[in-house]
């Protein structure tokens, strides 16, 4: 997946202030500070696809086409700016009350076009949207995180978006602080073997490069499944020669939902010893271990206590 590039442009200011000093005649003051001052409204950034998207000035009218993108506009403190959402965006409780424009996989263009939005926050696998909406004249900033570094980078490039950079890093260094005092925390302590179970069947796991194997680590805990990458079909003949200490579960790893007793009666799950030995657990939320915004802190601290109790 792509990375985040480094964001801002905002020299045109400095110009500005250059020609505020130089005297000029008086004809031609208007038209240079007019120009300058045109340029500066002007916001320009670099997506997680490394595109770059200038726009006329701070978006006022904003749609977010993924859940993780709207929970952090909410957190930044600007949900008034929310226009529409999908209908997977239900945190905060605000979110729910505004437009739906669709599905996460299926957004509705005529409705996206409807709420005239300033900019759409895409996921980077919304490909074909982000193009159909470019043709539509619609400018798309995508921003999709896939470890804690890609998260923070999003949450600075929505900040900067949305003109509230300094929120952004305040919430950002609030979530290495924490981190860090929870790494600190478990850092001496004997870090069980755990093999996290993102859907049971196809049996799916999070390996190397994503932000689940990320909780796994700051919570002092080891992923068995960090030799795979990415999100990846695991065997189950390999997660039983992994024998791990502990096996977790999103609670909604099935259609259906997924419970405790249901792993144990799982004919893969029921073979692990940790499994007999009632070392299971499911989230509490899937949402915030699954979605790559502020909420990830929730997870970590979760998945602490499933490590080491209170």
């Amino acid at each position: 997946m792509k990375k985040l590039l480094i964001l801002a442009m905002a020299f045109m200011m400095i110009l500005n202030l250059a020609g505020c000093i130089r005297p000029v005649a008086p004809q031609e003051s208007a038209p240079a500070q007019n120009e300058s001052s045109e340029a500066a409204a002007k916001l320009e950034v670099t997506d997680f696809n490394g595109r770059n998207i200038v726009l006329d000035k701070i978006p006022q009218r904003i749609v977010s086409l993924s859940p993780s993108n709207t929970e952090i506009l909410f957190t930044l403190g600007a949900g008034e700016k929310v226009v529409g959402v999908t209908n997977y965006c239900d945190y905060p409780e605000e979110a729910r009350k505004v437009e739906q424009v669709g599905t996460f996989e299926g957004p509705n263009m005529e409705l996206i076009k409807k709420v005239q939005p300033d900019v759409v926050l895409a996921g980077y696998i919304q490909e074909e949207t982000i193009e159909n909406l470019e043709n539509m004249g619609i400018p798309v900033v995508v921003t999709e995180a896939e470890s804690f570094e890609a998260i923070y980078k999003s949450i600075e490039l929505i900040g900067q978006v949305t003109g509230t950079e300094a929120k952004a890093n305040e919430i950002t260094a609030g979530m290495k602080a924490k981190i860090a005092e929870i790494e600190a925390r478990t850092k001496d302590k004997e870090k069980p073997e755990v093999f996290y179970v993102v859907w049971a069947d196809p049996l799916t796991t999070a390996g190397s490069k994503t932000f689940i194997n990320d909780v796994i680590k700051a919570a002092g805990g080891v992923n068995v499944a960090e030799k795979v990458e990415s999100w990846a079909k695991y065997s189950a003949e390999q997660l039983v020669a992994d024998n791990p200490e502990m096996l977790i579960a999103a609670l909604h790893s099935t259609d259906k939902g997924m419970t405790k007793e249901d792993l144990s009666k799982n004919q893969v799950f029921s073979k692990l010893e940790c499994v007999k030995q009632g070392k299971v657990y499911v989230m509490s939320d899937d949402n915030i271990i699954s979605r790559p915004g502020p909420r990830i802190i929730q997870g970590i601290e979760e998945m602490e206590k499933v490590f080491y109790g209170e």
